[in-house]
């Protein structure tokens, strides 16, 4: 597994749980810009699924994911961009990363 930031630029994060990742997260870079589809292409490289936690704000346009995509809405804005190939969730708590185990091993 493998996490990252985006604003302006796109940052990976060493790996970190709870409060640490919380804090790396927010001192990983400035964040200001919201280029959700750059981060998209430059992360989107290898693995089976992206799940991307997100306001659905972006300055840019947002491409389909490689695999599975999953563009999880923490913010309540009703019209976002995690549409067509993305499986959209609204809201987020742990329950989101044990529904999308859940529904993957549905699939298989």
């Amino acid at each position: 597994m493998e996490i990252f930031t985006f604003s302006n630029e796109v940052v990976k994060l060493p790996p970190r749980r709870g409060f640490a990742l919380r804090d790396a997260i927010i001192g990983a870079q400035p964040h200001g810009g919201t280029y959700l589809g750059k981060a998209v292409t430059q992360i989107d490289r290898k693995g089976d699924r992206l799940i991307v936690l997100t306001d659905e704000q972006s300055h840019d346009q947002v491409p389909a994911p490689k695999g599975r995509g999953y563009m999880v809405n923490v913010a309540s804005y009703q019209h976002g961009v995690g549409h067509g190939p993305w499986t959209r969730v609204d809201g987020f708590s742990e329950a989101v990363i044990a529904w999308i185990a859940a529904s993957e091993q549905t699939m298989h």
